[in-house]
């Protein structure tokens, strides 16, 4: 995404300029990590998203709603006016709304995926002593049929450490502290981050404020 083209100049675009750079480098580590490794997903599976709501940094929705203002600028007003909700599924699950049916990526803002999303399946944890740890996903498969290690193991499990999802985590709180404390479910998220940047967008003289559709609630007949 260039971040330069959709948002004006401003404390916003720089920081999601920086977070894009985390983006990459997490991308690149994780797949130095399933090239070395072999770790892979069934294809076409999306489980992890249709069960789960991730939650997510402000700073990390607003470069959701930036992505879809310049791929889908419908939906960003959706967005913005709070109406995209969990998507349920009839066993009671509740799922990521941007997920897609119509694709075995599933994923409707791959491009602009959150952090979490980027390295569910293939980054470690430690523990309090500073332990590595890794796991495969229970539907996932590795080159050499390993599950799972821990610290030194792990290079011997799998040919290589995996990134560190904390690690990330800490450079992703940073690049907007003030907001390091709020995460919250994506639906949320995204509709404040929305609204955030559609009003930053609004400000360029070629896109108006009033270029959107009207997203107000109605207002009650007088009596």
């Amino acid at each position: 995404m260039d971040i330069q083209s959709v948002l004006p100049p401003s404390l916003l675009a720089e920081r999601l300029e920086s977070l894009a750079y985390l983006y990459k480098r997490a991308d690149s580590a994780v797949d130095a990590f399933v090239a070395a490794s072999g770790v892979s997903c069934p294809f076409g599976c999306g489980s992890c998203c249709e069960g789960f709501v991730p939650d997510i940094l402000p700073v990390e929705a607003a470069y959701l709603a930036a992505y879809l203002a310049a791929a889908d600028r419908p939906k960003a007003y959706e967005a913005a006016a709070g109406r995209l909700g969990v998507r349920s599924y009839p066993d009671g699950r509740q799922g990521c709304p941007l997920y897609r049916t119509d694709t075995p990526y599933h994923c409707g803002v791959y491009e602009a995926r959150p952090l979490i999303c980027r390295m569910f399946a293939f980054s470690a944890t430690r523990d309090k002593l500073s332990m590595t740890a890794f796991s495969v996903c229970r539907l996932g498969s590795s080159r050499n049929g390993a599950r799972g290690a821990r610290g030194e193991a792990l290079i011997d499990a799998f040919g290589a450490e995996p990134p560190v999802m904390g690690d990330y985590g800490s450079e992703l709180a940073g690049i907007e502290p003030e907001s390091a404390g709020r995460r919250m479910p994506l639906p949320e998220a995204l509709a404040e981050a929305a609204s955030r940047v559609m009003f930053l967008i609004g400000i360029r003289d070629d896109n108006p404020l009033d270029s959107g559709p009207d997203v107000r609630p109605p207002l009650p007949n007088a009596s």
